[in-house]
């Protein structure tokens, strides 16, 4: 029986009563030394996929953290170039600042005005909260 669920931030939410997209899971990938397998999921199309990313471990992780920092102050052009620094949407966030940019679905999209993050306040639902930016 194939798993249903529903994308909220960085987890999925498994559902009970059939209403959701079918999950597809991955085998976690052979890591080599120094690095570390990171998982998360994605929604493309009809299906929320679980991915994953081989990346580095350790002290690599604060220069990771770093270039996070810096991307937040990047305009939307250059933003869009690295979208995996980007942080995903994420109901459990305390509130999302107007301006600030999140990535959620392959998207980036920006805040267009400050708010809390709930259930039915997803960037791609709610286009009087977010603003799509890819180009």
């Amino acid at each position: 029986m194939a798993l249903i669920g529903t994308l909220v931030g960085p987890a999925v939410r498994l559902a009970t009563d059939g209403r959701g997209l079918p999950i597809l899971a991955s085998d976690e990938p052979e890591v080599p030394e120094g690095f570390k397998a990171d998982m998360a999921y994605e929604q493309r199309g009809g299906s929320i996929y679980q991915v994953w990313s081989v990346v580095p471990d350790g002290v690599r992780d604060d220069a990771i953290r770093l270039a996070a920092m810096s991307a937040e102050t990047l305009g939307d052009e250059d933003a869009l170039k690295v979208p995996q620094l980007i942080r995903p949407w994420y109901v459990g966030e305390a509130s999302y600042a107007a301006g600030a940019r999140v990535a959620y679905g392959g998207d980036l999209y920006k805040c267009l005005q400050t708010h809390a993050p709930r259930i039915g306040s997803e960037p791609d639902t709610a286009p009087e909260l977010w603003e799509r930016i890819n180009h």
